[in-house]
């Protein structure tokens, strides 16, 4: 216990020199989510990730079509501190995916508008459950006074790619004196980014308060895609990661089928019925069993011979 201590000490040290991190802000993770075949695999392990988080969060899991129990468990077995939020009840995800997307989006602005209600202080951090993030961006991410952009890369096949195949990226463009000029995106044709690229302070969503810019968008008056478009002016935008070149989010871009079957919490009940190898008819263990005794049957045949032939033998079992 006093070398965890020490340990944590040195990590709490390392913070403040190389990030400045003196009094760190608590985190509130937002995460849309859906039950579906790879949720379990998705919302575990983001909730490993978020185990690792250094700094105090809250952890708003909004789900689609109600709360449900398949989702209430996987979170109930994290024991984090979260707020599990129904959206659109009875109403369930799109299977086409630009409709999941929109109401994806929905989902966020929903998230963002109990932030504001409740006056939740800290930094929105926009966590999807198929995302895999660096411990560092947690670190990085305290650096943000207003709205921050890091780059997100993406673990798909994309037809825009190019053609020595390099990885898809969305982040901050910067220019060499380490201002943001833009955002590179999957597609420059479109003004579309994943949300998954931002991070935020809380108090640009309260209402009524003195702190609050100018150049702020009003979450209610529209119906946003990114949270690029809660800015008025998007040169106030902060770059993350030195200047975006460091990834430090990665988005798996990969679901099964949506008419596929799979174990609830991915238990199986009853034991597989997988057919034996060839000339086995008896279960599983009656074969096992067999195995077993043909083995110890030689064994004991090996024995006997090598006595009979008059010599001592050492074996080794």
């Amino acid at each position: 216990m006093r070398a965890h201590r020490l340990i944590e000490r040195v990590q709490k040290e390392q913070r403040t020199v190389y990030y400045g991190i003196k009094k760190p802000k608590p985190l509130i993770v937002i995460t849309p989510t859906y039950v579906r075949t790879f949720q379990a695999m998705y919302l575990t392990g983001l909730m490993h990730s978020l185990m690792l988080v250094p700094f105090d969060f809250t952890w708003l899991v909004v789900e689609a079509g109600g709360v449900s129990n398949e989702t209430a468990s996987i979170l109930d077995r994290s024991h984090l501190n979260y707020v599990h939020v129904p959206f659109d009840e009875g109403k369930k995800m799109p299977m086409e995916w630009g409709e999941r997307r929109k109401m994806e989006a929905r989902m966020r602005l929903h998230a963002l508008r109990v932030v504001r209600e409740k006056k939740m202080d800290g930094i929105v951090v926009f966590a999807d459950d198929s995302n895999i993030h660096s411990t560092e961006m947690f670190d990085e991410i305290q650096k943000v006074k207003h709205i921050g952009a890091i780059s997100v890369g993406f673990l798909t096949h994309s037809d825009i790619e190019e053609e020595n195949h390099s990885i898809p990226i969305q982040g901050p463009e910067c220019t060499p004196s380490g201002k943001f000029v833009g955002m590179q995106t999957l597609d420059p044709s479109s003004n579309k980014l994943e949300w998954a690229g931002f991070v935020l302070s809380s108090r640009l969503l309260w209402e009524n308060v003195e702190e609050r810019p100018t150049w702020v968008q009003n979450i209610d008056d529209l119906e946003i895609e990114s949270p690029l478009a809660l800015l008025k002016d998007a040169s106030y935008v902060e770059p993350l990661g030195n200047c975006g070149k460091k990834i430090l989010v990665w988005w798996i871009r990969s679901e099964a089928r949506a008419d596929s079957k799979f174990p609830a919490g991915w238990v199986i009940d009853s034991p597989s019925k997988s057919p034996l190898p060839s000339g086995h008819s008896s279960s599983t263990s009656d074969y096992l069993t067999r195995l077993r005794h043909d083995k110890m049957n030689n064994t004991n045949k090996e024995h006997m011979e090598r006595h009979l032939d008059g010599k001592i033998y050492l074996r080794r079992d």
